[in-house]
């Protein structure tokens, strides 16, 4: 596929409301790639704000880079939806916290958290770290 494709088609999907997905060429570092740009409404996730119940939205930018060179409509689409999977993982496990403390057993942001996960999927501890790198 060619980029300038890529970059059409991940412009007319949708997902769930607030979220917005903008793919920009990247060939210039990659021949072939793109990147996409997931921008989806969350809560602040903070954990002095579990207990009032998340009361602050917030809009987050994520970047995914995708090599598309030798993808069909459905293997972007299938990409895409792995991104928004990873997406939502993420976001769970911030999310999870136990009570009374709030303690979030798996959080991304946190080195407990992201080796937690790691042990249990079997996942490099860096996969967190691409949230927000391209």
């Amino acid at each position: 596929m060619e980029t300038a494709s890529a970059i059409k088609l991940v412009g007319e999907v949708g997902y769930k409301p607030g979220w917005e997905f903008i793919a920009r060429d990247y060939s210039h570092r990659c021949e072939g790639a793109i990147v996409v740009r997931v921008y989806y409404p969350t809560r602040n996730s903070n954990r002095d704000h579990a207990n009032a119940g998340y009361p602050d939205e917030v809009t987050v930018p994520v970047d995914f880079p995708l090599v598309v060179a030798d993808y069909t409509d459905e293997d972007l689409y299938a990409a895409l939806l792995r991104v928004i999977m990873k997406i939502e993982e993420h976001e769970a496990r911030e999310f999870l916290r136990v009570h009374p403390t709030g303690w979030a057993p798996f959080h991304p942001h946190r080195t407990t958290g992201m080796q937690r996960w790691a042990d249990r999927t079997g996942r490099d501890v860096l996969a967190d770290l691409q949230f927000g790198i391209a």
